[in-house]
């Protein structure tokens, strides 16, 4: 199959989506803005404006998404897969890949997949798990879906192509291949058996692979109706950017704040009229000359010097500006966002302020989540192909894996929690009101909205112990001092001896957790007087006691 051939087929019929693509790269760029006429010409002595409100908003986006808790979270049905373990491997082969990254100077796959997401609308990556000299090579990398045409299929994609401008040096590191430029255009093709590299329109490289699949992963952000609504043209609306609702009004608003600069300097330097009996042949007088400070000109009586009006824009632009500045608030983030308010909001008003901003991260967020998932997916497979142990990780944190432990039926998942100060602190405020109608775990699920409600509550269980037990208190102090002695510190190993011996106990003892027996009295209880006398008992005395003591004398009964 001639894959150029495809490629080019596919760019061509991809070409209204990466105008798209394009016009938003701008706005994140800030590319100058030129004021233009209705013939598409650019107006002459005009003062053009850039906001930079794009970058702002794409940049505190970004930052936010990069800021997330992410959670990895592996489930089976059979009780005998270890699921712990398996995030342990899925941790270790996804920092392994950053880890390789990083030493060649790129950026790591969250990152890069966040601007992804946020601007192109899609993120995609080539995953290539393989041994080479010996060792485990976890290479993912990364690929621009500005540049990434593919064809799916009912398993995925049939095939991908990464089209790219690489430099002589960089073509030769990776492919072997010599190229006579300084740069070429090169095109990686993997399709599911083999890869192609064609360099400059010329295939230079094509090998088999045992994969069994396309080694590509593509994710696009389930925002937009082009997969939709069935219309022509309709790749052009799918995978919206974070541009998707202020695409057409920031440059609207640099047009009106640049007609506005421009008025405000012709203010400053306003057009004159000299009126003369000469007429238009008439040589005007020195423009600095009759417009500076404190100057005096002659002129005839008919005549003088005028300024010309252009008419008051002010109102009418302030109106245009208002509307204008809220459309953008509505599609990107506002001033209480960037925190930029001067007054304090209510707990009620910062929850509902960060539910709003959440609705332009989630779908970020959905989209980074599958992309992971289908990423940690077939690198297990294609680990698996390779079986037996390996050693995986960063250097210093390595460890060893087996492959037979990875093996069956579970499901991974990834979660993603968007974490702000200010709304944790108003969510707090709701919680406290919420106490007395809701539980504990529904306010932590619900109003507070944590990762793990059980598991915090495990926590809250675990600590409350100490408070009501005082023995495991003193235990957990004797173990924490244990720990400071192994770290050297020899006070900590005789204080905890010292509170050990005051306990009745060994160390030893301590250790193994057993309980002091509680002290044993040495004075036999004193039995309980009764509520009522025996008998015809009077305030607990017989009768006949205390008839033989009113026949006492007093000093008998003393």
């Amino acid at each position: 199959m001639d894959y150029f051939q495809k490629v080019t087929e596919k760019q061509a019929e991809m070409a209204d989506l990466y105008e798209r693509m394009d016009t938003d790269r701008n706005l994140l760029y800030l590319k100058k803005y030129i004021l233009k006429d209705s013939k598409n010409q650019a107006v002459p002595d005009i003062v053009n404006v850039t906001l930079n409100k794009p970058a702002i908003f794409a940049g505190n986006i970004i930052t936010a998404l990069g800021a997330t808790s992410q959670q990895s979270i592996v489930q089976s049905n059979n009780p005998k897969i270890d699921t712990h373990y398996i995030e342990e491997f899925h941790n270790a082969l996804l920092n392994a890949a950053n880890y390789r990254l990083r030493k060649m100077g790129q950026a790591s796959l969250n990152s890069f997949a966040d601007t992804q997401l946020c601007i192109r609308g899609r993120a995609a990556r080539r995953v290539l798990v393989r041994m080479k000299d010996g060792k485990l090579v976890s290479d993912i990398t990364s690929w621009d879906a500005r540049y990434t045409t593919y064809e799916r299929g009912d398993n995925g994609l049939k095939w991908g192509g990464y089209s790219t401008t690489r430099s002589k040096d960089l073509i030769f590191a990776e492919y072997g291949i010599e190229v006579p430029n300084k740069k070429a255009k090169v095109l990686d093709v993997w399709d599911t058996e083999i890869n192609e590299v064609w360099i400059d329109e010329k295939k230079e490289w094509e090998e088999p692979h045992n994969y069994g699949e396309c080694p590509i992963v593509l994710e696009v952000v389930p925002l937009g109706y082009g997969n939709i609504l069935m219309d022509d043209q309709r790749l052009v609306y799918e995978g919206e950017s974070i541009f998707f609702l202020v695409r057409d009004i920031i440059p609207e608003l640099n047009r009106l704040v640049s007609i506005l600069q421009t008025l405000n300097m012709k203010a400053i330097k306003v057009a004159m009229q000299f009126k003369n009996k000469e007429g238009k042949t008439a040589v005007p007088p020195d423009y600095d000359e009759a417009t500076a400070s404190g100057s005096m000109t002659s002129v005839d009586l008919e005549g003088g010097i005028f300024p010309i009006t252009y008419g008051d824009a002010q109102r009418s632009a302030q109106m245009v500006y208002q509307m204008m500045e809220k459309a953008m608030q509505e599609g990107s983030v506002t001033s209480t966002d960037l925190g930029n308010l001067q007054f304090p909001l209510s707990a009620v008003a910062l929850v509902e302020i960060g539910e709003g901003r959440d609705q332009v991260y989630l779908p970020r967020l959905q989209g980074k989540a599958l992309l992971n998932q289908d990423t940690i997916d077939m690198a297990t497979r294609q680990l698996l192909k390779i079986g037996g142990k390996v050693k995986l990780g960063t250097p210093g944190r390595e460890r060893v894996f087996d492959t037979e432990k990875l093996e069956g039926e579970y499901e991974t998942t990834y979660k993603y929690f968007v974490k702000s100060p200010k709304t944790d602190i108003a969510r707090m405020s709701v919680a406290k009101a919420s106490e007395a109608y809701y539980d504990t775990e529904t306010i932590l699920s619900d109003v507070l909205q944590v990762e793990d409600p059980k598991g915090i509550m495990r926590k809250r269980y675990y600590y409350m112990a100490e408070k009501i037990d005082p023995n495991i208190l003193r235990h957990r102090i004797i173990m924490s001092m244990l720990d400071m002695a192994e770290n050297g510190d020899d006070n900590a190993a005789m204080q905890a001896q010292i509170m050990t011996l005051g306990m009745g106990m060994s160390l030893e003892q301590v250790k193994r957790g057993e309980i002091p027996e509680p002290p044993k009295s040495e004075e036999s209880p004193k039995p309980m007087l009764p509520l009522l006398g025996e008998g015809q008992d009077i305030r607990g005395m017989r009768p006949g006691k205390r008839a033989v003591e009113e026949q006492m004398t007093p000093q008998e009964a003393s």
